[in-house]
């Protein structure tokens, strides 16, 4: 029974990344399905961007400091304040010797989030651990945290250029591997925090890009979106021809999702079995958690819903006209 139930929750848990068990082993399975079925806050790990050229790293250098008016902390616990001590840091960076392309990028910036309502000096301390276990050995970085922020996070910016002379290169699978990190890091502080895939919680829809939210929050409307909307009217238009254009992505994300709740039930069936209490608690747990995730419903999906809805106003509105 327990490799069995061990194994199920492995699979949920495999993704594009390689799963680690971590501390626990097997025994830690259970209590990681726990977190998920609680829905314990996930972890945020977002790669922010890049500067590229001196004076780019200069300007994000003083954009995470606030011009000098917030701390900012070395790899080797150095405590930097003032602009002075921001500009001397940059000027240490980039007389590193050798040429440089146009484009080369200078450093890698990371935050590092948790919700609303986390502790904000264990995220900073557990953001510290992970910056340290991650780049320590051959990166320099330096580390702030923006204490009026709703959100507790840090911003992390590593310089590129290793000790060993070669640059950083973040790797597809690298931000997940660097999530589950930090969230170890955070409950060996005892905060509760997990790094689950979306597609493990049943999430569809993916984030959206943080400019992409201010334009929509604005009232603007982004071109992604303009952009999306065409693709959706022509489609609509080809399958009124007789034409419809397949999806192999949404059929992708349909039995990939309907995969995650049929192992989440399976899950719950084998821990209901069991005569122990707590799997029992845990089945029903995870019974709750399959029972709330949301609906298999893309980005897409929602767009075509509210065009739709739009329509059938408008339909309606011209009925009441045609009958005055």
């Amino acid at each position: 029974m327990n490799n069995l139930v061990n194994d199920t929750i492995a699979d949920l848990l495999e993704g594009p990344v390689k799963f680690k068990r971590g501390r626990g082993g097997d025994s830690g399975l259970r209590k990681r399905a726990g977190r998920i079925a609680r829905r314990a806050p996930e972890v945020m790990i977002k790669i922010s961007g890049n500067t590229k050229g001196a004076e780019h790293a200069l300007s994000h250098l003083e954009y995470i400091s606030r011009q000098g008016k917030v701390e900012l902390e070395t790899e080797q616990g150095e405590i930097l304040r003032g602009k002075e001590a921001v500009r001397q840091l940059h000027k240490d960076w980039t007389q590193d010797g050798g040429k440089r392309r146009k484009n080369t990028r200078e450093t890698t910036n990371i935050v590092l989030s948790m919700p609303a309502g986390t502790d904000a000096k264990g995220v900073k301390a557990a953001a510290r651990s992970f910056a340290r276990i991650q780049f320590g050995e051959n990166y320099q970085y330096v580390m702030a945290q923006h204490p009026d922020a709703k959100h507790p996070h840090v911003h992390l910016t590593v310089k590129n250029l290793g000790f060993d002379g070669r640059r950083l290169h973040v790797k597809k699978g690298d931000p997940q591997k660097w999530r589950e990190l930090f969230a170890d890091q955070l409950r060996r502080r005892d905060i509760e925090a997990e790094a689950t895939a979306r597609a493990t919680r049943g999430v569809v829809r993916k984030g959206v890009r943080q400019v992409i939210r201010h334009i929509r929050d604005k009232g603007g409307i982004p071109e992604v979106d303009k952009a999306k909307v065409r693709q959706i009217l022509e489609e609509a238009k080809n399958e009124k021809l007789g034409q419809p254009q397949p999806k192999p992505w949404e059929e992708k994300i349909q039995t990939r999702q309907t995969q995650v709740r049929k192992g989440w039930l399976i899950t719950a069936k084998q821990l209901h079995q069991s005569p122990d209490h707590q799997d029992q608690a845990l089945a029903k747990d995870i019974l709750t958690f399959v029972g709330t995730m949301p609906p298999m419903k893309t980005e897409r999906h929602e767009i075509q819903e509210r065009l739709a809805t739009q329509m059938q106003v408008k339909q309606g509105r011209g009925e009441s006209q045609e009958e005055r």
